[in-house]
This record gives structure tokens, C-alpha cells and sequence, in this order.
């Protein structure tokens, strides 16, 4: 079956969640070192700086990486600001020689390239994976695949994913606490390291700083609490109950893998997703869906579905 094209918009701000995993034989995980994960995290911040974009989650796992980021509704650049952040892109002297002398047209596709979410990967997933292959003597191609993208329609679609990438530690039964795991954001934030990321207050009800992150925490917990299948590990009613003892006062929601947060092309209200699958049938690039994919009992729609339904409570 021949791949579907991206969902990508440039006219407005968008939100997606992109995922990538390593190619190898099983059992092998290019990512697993510490001095990896913490190389790959540097590479995201440092794009995260030259694109247009902010994040808002990540999770660096063994052999996949998760992302929830938002990028910019594409727009006019100045001149200076563009140089800046080819400074960043291109540091020493003999590239900045090169840029200096760029015609209009190449300032142009630079402006553009700075909104695109498939540059922005590919800039990322091809530093680290130069790092690695000089670092660790190994050569060939050490991505598998291309990508995978999600659109997130808003905040509540945003918000839900974010738990969903912070907890994948957890659901591979790695730590017992999600700030545990050191190739995550909440580890970022529990640390007071997150300057760069975008604040939680953006997502949530309770205000900014501390008072937003107790109650990413509470939502975090609750929500990996829940077994996403069985036998599939999950937070402990112990680490829980020592939680509430804290003061954690809301409850989760999901029973099962919520696995369209990797698959489901984009994610969103009934009219969202109608939107897109009629936009896409229009350019002749997605033609077997006619209607929304309803997930949660219509919590969300999204345009692909899932193996399994999750289940809400």
C-alpha cells in the first residue's frame, strides 16, 4: 500500500507529535546510553532554537524517541533575525562566508525551511545519527523509516499526548515514577531545567510555575496508574497513594494503549478531522477514509484508527 503523505500546515500555528525508531536487529537499542540520550536531547533543543517551533514533550526511549511540538504559522522574517539562527545552523567561519552570500531567493527558501516540520527532523535525526556513527565507529543508516507525524488539533488533544509520551518509561516498566526517567521532559521540569521547553501553564488550569507542574503531576499519575494492556506495567497503587498523601486531587481517564497518539494522522473535533480527510481526498493523496475515526467514546476522532479501542472510565 503506497505510504500517505504528511499532514502538515503552514497557514496556521500546528501542534504534532512525531515519533522515530531506530533501525537494528531487536534487542538492539542505538539510544540506551546515557551519553546518547543526552546528545540527542541537546540536537532537539539546539534546532528547537534555530526553527520556529516550541516543545512541549519528549521521551528518548531505547530504540524510539517521542516528540510533542508546535510549530509556527509560517510568516515574514527579518533579515537580521534570519542570520541569527543561520549562525546557529552553520557556526564557523567558512559557512558563515557562504551564507553571507546568498541570494534573495536562497533567504527565501531558508525563511521557509524554518516553519517545516520535516526539515526541522531532518536536521535533527541526521546530526545525531553523524554523532553516533563517528562516536560509536559504526556506519550506515541508523534511523529506520521516515518519521511519524500526528496533528494535534488543540489543547486538550496536546495536553493528553504529553502524558502519553511521559509515560512511556513507565509503560515499558523501566522506572517506577515518570520523572525518574532521565530521557524525558518531566525530568527536565522536576529538575527546573525546562527554560527551554514551553510552559505547562499553556495546557492547564491552574495557573504557571509550580502550581501548573502539581497538576501535570496529578494528571501524570492518575493516568499511569491505569495498565494500558495486560500485563503492561503501570505506576503502583503505593507510588500513587504517596502522591495523594501530597495532595493530588484528579483522577485519569484511560484504560487502554492509546495507540492513534502515533497512528492516527491527526487528532481532533469531528469537523478537524473532517476537514483534513476532505482536503486531502481533494489533492488525491488520501482516499479510503470518508469519516472520522471516533476514540474514548468520541473524547477524540481522529482519521486513522487503532487496533485496540481505548476504553473511558
Amino acid at each position: 500500500m503506497a505510504r500517505v503523505a504528511r499532514l502538515k500546515i503552514s497557514e496556521q500555528d500546528a501542534w504534532y507529535h512525531l515519533h522515530s525508531r531506530v533501525a537494528g536487529r531487536r534487542g538492539e537499542y542505538g539510544l540506551s546510553e546515557g551519553a546518547s540520550t543526552r546528545r540527542l536531547i541537546e540536537i532537539i533543543r539546539h534546532f528547537s532554537a534555530i526553527y520556529f517551533c516550541e516543545v512541549a514533550a519528549f521521551s528518548v526511549m531505547g530504540n524510539h524517541y517521542h516528540l510533542v511540538v508546535k510549530f509556527d504559522a509560517a510568516r515574514a522574517v527579518s533579515r537580521e533575525v534570519l542570520r541569527s539562527r543561520a549562525r546557529l545552523m552553520y557556526p564557523g567561519t567558512v559557512p558563515q562566508l557562504r551564507v553571507s552570500g546568498w541570494s534573495e531567493d536562497e533567504w527565501e527558501h531558508y525563511r521557509q525551511r524554518l516553519f517545516d516540520v520535516s526539515e526541522y527532523m531532518r536536521n535533527i535525526q541526521s546530526a545525531f545519527a553523524r554523532w553516533y556513527n563517528r562516536v560509536y565507529e559504526r556506519r550506515g543508516r541508523f534511523w529506520a523509516d521516515r518519521f511519524k507525524s500526528v496533528l494535534l488539533e488543540d489543547k486538550r488533544a496536546v495536553l493528553d499526548c504529553m502524558l502519553y509520551v511521559e509515560l512511556n518509561a513507565v509503560r515499558a516498566g523501566l522506572v517506577e515514577r515518570p520523572e525518574e526517567w532521565r530521557g524525558s521532559s518531566i525530568y527536565l521540569r522536576e529538575l527546573g531545567k525546562d527554560s527551554w521547553l514551553a510552559p505547562l501553564g499553556n495546557f492547564l488550569d491552574r495557573g504557571s510555575g509550580k502550581k501548573a507542574l502539581v497538576e501535570f503531576r496529578e494528571r501524570l499519575y492518575y493516568r499511569g496508574n491505569v495498565p494500558t494492556k495486560p500485563g503492561q506495567a503501570a505506576i503502583s497503587q503505593r507510588v500513587l497513594d504517596t502522591e495523594i498523601a501530597r495532595g493530588f486531587d484528579t483522577r485519569g481517564m484511560y484504560r487502554k494503549r492509546l495507540g492513534y497518539f502515533v497512528d492516527g494522522l491527526a487528532i481532533g473535533s469531528e469537523q478537524f478531522i473532517r476537514d483534513q480527510i476532505a482536503r486531502m481526498r481533494d489533492e488525491g493523496r488520501y482516499l479510503r477514509r470518508k469519516h472520522p475515526i471516533s476514540q474514548l467514546g468520541g473524547v477524540h476522532l481522529s482519521l486513522r484508527e487503532q487496533r485496540s479501542t481505548a476504553v473511558v472510565f
